[in-house]
């Protein structure tokens, strides 16, 4: 779970990194043709 910082850092700036991954598929794919394998 993500919890707000306690105290502010020296500098004031974010150093927070997030990973992201997405997949594009076709249009119309529907939630059973989607698999981990993609």
């Amino acid at each position: 779970t993500m919890q707000a910082q306690q105290i502010a850092p020296p500098d004031m700036k974010c150093k927070d990194k997030f990973l992201i991954l997405s997949t594009a598929v076709p249009d119309g794919t529907t939630v059973e043709q989607i698999s981990h394998d993609i």
